[in-house]
């Protein structure tokens, strides 16, 4: 098992003096960690994208991390993808996370618009060879999947289409990604599959959470948390829970994470102190 696991940590943009004064704070937690790289949120159920590219803007000015912009291709058209491009090849950006979206209305209506996010990454793998493109997986099938057989068809799809690696939804037991890990392999696919990790911060929100983009909470997750009443007690559950997973994925040959950090340093960065020198103390950002 490798003791030093490659990390990343996914942050969404802030849109208000309070959430960037939380953005920044984690991030300056977070960084002293030596993040393999950051990546930052695109946006979100077809909202503007401004507050993504701000913060991109920011993050080239202002900090040496390594940074991958996620870029949604609904509701953009060719043109208007290929000068999004230029703008975050401008910021220095060389790492995209290529992503369909979620459509606003009206958003297919223009006949040159990518519809699907293996079309946004043929598109960059065409003429933009030199950026570092991941795509995203389902371990517990994508939501619009008849089944997984489909689910794997289409990541493979991605994948042979030029993304270099994918980042999977949250999961919960080692078990959920391990057996797809395996049906994905048999399947064809050689590409990293790299485990999303998301530190249970508040687990009734994250119940939801799951419920509306295809993943599962165990019961027995539910009920190990729902055990503990005092904020304090959770947290080190959640510090413990999550470590035991991916210390598990590493022991079956997993050397890489990408952290889902909800933009809140603490959890995250537990997790990733102890991951990183596990015979340390751990410590609270």
């Amino acid at each position: 098992m490798s003791p030093r696991p490659l990390l990343s940590y996914e942050f969404f943009p802030p849109r208000s003096e309070a959430q960037s004064r939380r953005f920044w704070r984690t991030l300056g937690a977070l960084e002293p960690l030596e993040p393999s790289y950051i990546s930052l949120t695109w946006g979100a159920l077809g909202s503007d994208s401004r507050a993504s590219l701000d913060t991109l803007a920011l993050l080239a000015r202002d900090t040496t991390l390594d940074v991958a912009a996620h870029l949604s291709c609904i509701g953009q058209t060719l043109p208007e993808l290929r000068a999004t491009l230029d703008t975050l090849e401008g910021m220095g950006v060389r790492r995209i996370v290529a992503l369909r979206g979620d459509a606003p209305a009206g958003a297919l209506t223009a006949p040159s618009a990518c519809r699907h996010a293996s079309e946004l990454v043929a598109l960059i793998a065409e003429e933009r060879p030199h950026l570092d493109v991941s795509v995203a997986a389902y371990p517990e099938t994508h939501p619009e999947a008849a089944d997984e057989a489909e689910g794997l068809h289409w990541l493979g799809h991605k994948l042979d289409r030029g993304a270099a690696r994918a980042i999977t939804q949250f999961f919960f037991e080692p078990d959920t990604y391990l057996r797809w890990r395996d049906r994905a392999r048999r399947a064809g696919i050689v590409k990293p599959l790299v485990p999303g990790i998301l530190p249970v911060h508040d687990i009734d929100k994250v119940r939801a959470f799951a419920a509306k983009c295809g993943a599962s909470v165990p019961d027995s997750t539910l009920e190990r948390f729902d055990g503990r009443q005092d904020q304090a007690s959770r947290r080190e559950l959640a510090i413990e829970q999550c470590v035991e997973l991916c210390q598990a994925l590493m022991r079956e040959g997993v050397e890489e994470f990408h952290l889902y950090t909800l933009n809140q340093s603490a959890l995250s960065h537990a997790v990733a102190s102890e991951l990183l020198d596990p015979n340390g103390t751990r410590a609270a950002a």
